[in-house]
């Protein structure tokens, strides 16, 4: 071979080589590698990305407090500042806002109290919203109107629904009181009365979220197979034994949920109890909520002790709703 072929040959260079690759790409090695990988982690990303916002809001607007406040139940402060209660500095007292807690036996009393409200308003509540789930559950003329109607009062502030309760509790010119002076029944003190207005507030309660956990009954009736209740029908069974049967264990999942609700609903009862009877008489409807409250805004240097009182109301209702989840799985 000539000198001049040998100088062609060695001037064929890399891009020219590239060319003649099969496939007819003319990328440089690696780079389909690098493109391939970064399309796979875009993919494999791209579902995180759609959850930052919704992990930014769950950390701002509850892990973050919820953080805050185990930490502030740990040191002595006050939100409370005038002339006699001037501002300070947070001291560290380690456990002793605990300790001070449950030392205190107007606290006691008030948990107890509360638990009491729980005990009753819950299982009242549930009965009620099932009841009512099972009278509405199958389409008819208007059902839809009946549900909207019973479902109302979820819809309605508890505030408005304590001012409008207390009118309707009124002892003289209430009108429970006058329906029940027109068939000669002396007045009752809704109000007045310790116990009363304890059965008072229970009432308007389960009056007020009732048609909310109806709704979610009522979505579990419909996941319930018809031919279950066919099948029962053929084999001559009564409604009452299906309903042991068949609905009670297959709502049980759905029972449990809106049993779980209700419980942290009712350790929260609050705004209805300053608007129907501001915790009185005496302080004989006053619950944990404003309990809280009134130490944090009403007591001088108490911040970290409503704060220890905020962190065991979360202990309760989180050991509360493990149990009955753990029970609600052990009968399923």
């Amino acid at each position: 071979m000539s000198i001049s072929g040998k100088m062609q040959q060695e001037a064929v260079t890399p891009a020219a080589k590239t060319e003649m690759r099969p496939g007819g790409d003319n990328s440089p090695p690696g780079t389909t590698v690098r493109s391939s990988l970064r399309s796979r982690l875009a993919k494999q990303m791209f579902p995180y990305l759609l959850l930052l916002p919704t992990v930014g809001l769950l950390v701002t607007f509850c892990i973050y407090p919820l953080a805050q406040g185990l930490f502030m139940s740990l040191f002595r402060r006050g939100i409370v500042v005038t002339e006699r209660v001037p501002a300070t500095w947070p001291k560290f007292v380690g456990f002793d806002n605990f300790v001070a807690v449950f030392e205190d036996p107007e606290f006691l009393g008030v948990l107890a109290r509360t638990v009491g409200f729980v005990v009753f308003a819950v299982p009242l509540v549930t009965i009620v919203s099932l009841l009512l789930a099972l009278l509405l559950k199958r389409t008819f003329f208007g059902s839809g109107a009946v549900r909207a109607v019973v479902f109302f009062p979820a819809m309605i502030s508890l505030l408005i629904t304590g001012v409008v309760w207390k009118w309707l509790f009124g002892f003289n010119s209430g009108l429970i009181n006058y329906v029940l002076s027109l068939v000669s029944i002396e007045p009752v003190p809704w109000l007045q009365d310790a116990s009363m207005a304890q059965i008072a507030v229970v009432l308007v309660w389960v009056w007020a979220n009732a048609g909310f956990y109806m709704m979610i009954i009522i979505t579990g009736l419909t996941t319930i197979p018809e031919e279950l209740y066919e099948a029962a029908r053929i084999d001559a069974a009564s409604p009452w034994r299906a309903f042991w049967r068949i609905t009670l264990p297959l709502l049980k999942p759905t029972l449990s949920l809106v049993m779980i609700l209700a419980s942290v609903e009712a350790f929260k009862v609050y705004e209805l109890v300053v608007s129907l009877t501001g915790g009185g008489p005496g302080r004989s409807t006053v619950y944990l909520i404003q309990t809280i409250y009134e130490t944090a805004f009403r007591k001088p240097n108490a911040a970290g002790i409503a704060a220890a009182q905020s962190a065991i109301l979360f202990v309760a209702l989180l050991l509360l709703t493990i149990v009955q989840l753990r029970m609600s799985r052990e009968k399923t």
